[in-house]
């Protein structure tokens, strides 16, 4: 079973500071290797309640994301892990050394 760790990178607010999309990464790993990449959404408008800007946090961030776009970009990730992997180099460095 893979694990996804998910990081807010950059926060796109409007005039009145209502965030309105979002640029993140996911980190899969399977306990072996590890693949991250990078994504961006676009949030809907808010509903109820709407959070100060100053006073989110990143686990209400990464909930948003989560909620939007996460089993899709989890896929992704999942997919993108596997072709890491059989690409993955068996060795490294240079002739010349």
């Amino acid at each position: 079973m893979n694990i996804y760790v998910y990081n807010p990178i950059n926060l796109v607010s409007d005039q009145n500071g209502i965030v309105v999309a979002v640029e993140f990464t996911i980190e899969v790993s399977d306990g072996n290797a590890s693949f991250s990449i990078g994504g961006y959404t676009a949030l809907p408008d808010p509903t109820g309640k709407v959070i100060a800007y100053e006073l989110l946090t990143k686990d209400d961030v990464i909930a948003w994301v989560q909620n939007l776009v996460g089993k899709e970009m989890q896929d992704q990730a999942d997919t993108e892990l596997e072709a890491y992997k059989d690409r993955k180099a068996l060795t490294s460095g240079t002739p010349w050394l």
